[in-house]
């Protein structure tokens, strides 16, 4: 796979990214690549590969565009498009999304076009044995600890790219937003910093059925359940189409994390996502529940009762504000007024903030 290089005219003076309207798309294309990584995993102690894909924002308007997983065309985004330069004095703010179960890092493509286009760089990992092309079943104890992991690794690669990549030294990775579909917002709640709960952690590794009827669980894995897998670099999170494992958390497991979550869910996805707003008092947690929403609301589309062309634009906007909020500052009336709710989205949304 071919590495991207900076567009022409980086000289040139681009518009303050802070300025561009969260509720409109932004002045950039969508560059598109993918490679593999290899990092040591938790639990396992043992060398673990992902193949991870990145977005970031171009001025290319023609190439050739992505397939993910075989059958999912992107006819938007462009493979190895030139980088487009940065819009931030800083570099490139992040954005890490982490997948469902049996999902892929390009199961939302239509969120990682919107962030790029406002010009971020969005990472996605394919979690390793537990996506569409190898999921493992039952699936294994320790993938509760590595879908963090996977995250923290996906940093640690932004961090550690080689002189000649475009990015390096680009990637705003000190503070960045994770995003989760589905069983990706276990992803969030534990790359966020919520606390396992060992007693049940040690309960369901003995069980034949659960979270992980992969058990029995090893000493290692034990361990690192017990450390825990936050990550200080993520400061949001955005749990989407899910909600917090009270099987492995426990009733007191959130009490331990201290950055801000803006959860999403739809009507027409019943996920816990009631329960999980009013059971965690004490975190900054706005929730926001979309009429007609499906699960694939947040990745794929195609609900009954609601449009992509409604329900998209909901959740990147939302979702765009949060970041701009809490990894670049912003305090601007559009952004604050949409995240307290002052500001109206659109009429589908039922906003509730603790």
């Amino acid at each position: 796979m071919a590495v991207f290089s900076l567009a022409c005219g980086s000289e040139q003076k681009k518009p303050v990214m802070l300025s561009w309207a969260v509720d409109a798309a932004g002045p950039f294309g969508t560059g598109y690549r993918t490679l593999p990584i290899t990092y040591m995993a938790a639990g396992t102690g043992e060398d673990r590969t992902l193949d991870i894909h990145v977005w970031y924002p171009t001025e290319a308007t023609t190439g050739e565009h992505p397939t993910y997983e075989v059958f999912f065309d992107d006819p938007i985004s462009i493979v190895d498009a030139p980088l487009a330069p940065p819009s931030h004095p800083d570099g490139y703010p992040v954005h890490v999304y982490s997948h469902g179960n049996m999902g892929f890092g390009g199961a939302s493509p239509f969120l990682m076009r919107y962030f790029a286009s406002h010009g971020w760089v969005v990472v996605a990992p394919d979690h390793t044995g537990n996506t569409l092309s190898d999921n493992v079943d039952p699936r294994p104890p320790s993938i509760y600890l590595q879908r963090a992991t996977d995250v923290s690794a996906v940093l640690d690669w932004l961090e550690g790219l080689p002189s000649d990549d475009p990015l390096y030294k680009k990637a705003m990775t000190e503070r960045v937003v994770l995003s989760g579909h589905s069983f990706g917002a276990h992803t969030c709640w534990a790359s966020a910093g919520a606390s396992f709960d060992m007693d049940l952690v040690t309960t369901q590794c003995e069980a034949s059925s659960g979270p992980f009827p992969g058990g029995p669980c090893s000493e290692t894995e034990l361990a690192a359940y017990a450390q825990g897998v936050g990550d200080a670099r993520v400061v949001g999170v955005i749990p989407m189409a899910g909600s917090i494992d009270r099987a492995l958390f426990g009733d007191q497991g959130h009490t331990s994390v201290t950055i801000p979550v803006f959860a999403m869910s739809g009507t027409d996805d019943p996920v816990g996502a009631e329960q999980q707003f009013t059971s965690t008092e004490g975190v900054d947690m706005t929730w926001i529940d979309i009429e007609g929403g499906c699960h694939q609301a947040f990745a794929l589309g195609f609900c009954d009762h609601i449009a992509d062309e409604k329900v998209f634009p909901i959740i990147q906007t939302y979702a765009l504000a949060f970041g701009r909020r809490h990894v670049l500052s912003d305090l601007s009336n559009g952004v604050v007024g949409r995240l307290d709710g002052s500001i109206s989205v659109a009429d589908e949304v039922e906003f509730h903030r603790n």
